[in-house]
């Protein structure tokens, strides 16, 4: 055995579970400098604190021992790193969506809006015609990219936890992209 391999191993799998020293010495009731050594290689992790370190850096015992993952716990390890991406990404697109819905219901809505007061024909000119398209485009997509987004998440999270986190953003972008769909049908049935 490499202490030396084991130590750094041992650094590596902390620093994926994002713990200092210090709370990982906390979590197993000892020193942050046992910890230290350990990473550097002057000493072996007690045979007593082995499983409890194994558990909570989500490997094996033997995984330790021999300073690599088997295939499967690479895999797992390597989906904590992609769960934060995948959750920054989810969060980002709920946030482009929001622009986006915004965006198509203002557009849309104020532009219907004036059409009532204005004509009183269903489509006056081609600009009404793009301008209710450029809308329904941005409400349409602004809600596929947030639902895509949504999607992306049971690579990590259950149906369940993934609906409960999403169902007030999915509400919130509905209401907003109702505002320009509202005004439309308004507009359809007052002319």
């Amino acid at each position: 055995m490499d202490n030396k391999k084991i130590g750094r191993f041992i650094a590596k799998l902390r620093k994926n579970k994002e713990l200092t020293q210090s709370e990982l010495a906390d979590k197993l009731n000892i020193s942050n400098k046992t910890v230290s050594k350990w990473e550097t290689g002057e000493v072996m992790p007690d045979v007593s604190v082995l499983c409890d370190l194994a558990d909570i850096l989500g490997v094996t015992v033997d995984e330790i021992l021999n300073a690599e993952l088997k295939e499967e716990t690479r895999i797992k390890v390597e989906e904590v790193a992609n769960e934060k991406n995948l959750l920054n990404i989810y969060h980002i697109c709920f946030l482009i969506s929001c622009f986006i819905c915004s965006f198509g219901a203002l557009l849309g809505g104020f532009y219907e809006t004036y059409c009532i007061f204005a004509f009183r024909i269903l489509f006056y000119t081609h600009w009404e015609i793009i301008f209710a398209a450029v809308a329904f485009f941005c409400v349409v997509f602004g809600n596929l990219l947030f639902y895509i987004s949504a999607l992306r998440l049971n690579v990590i999270y259950p149906k369940e936890k993934i609906i409960k986190m999403s169902l007030k953003k999915a509400i919130a972008l509905a209401l907003i992209s109702a505002v320009f769909l509202l005004a439309f049908i308004i507009r359809i049935i007052i002319l």
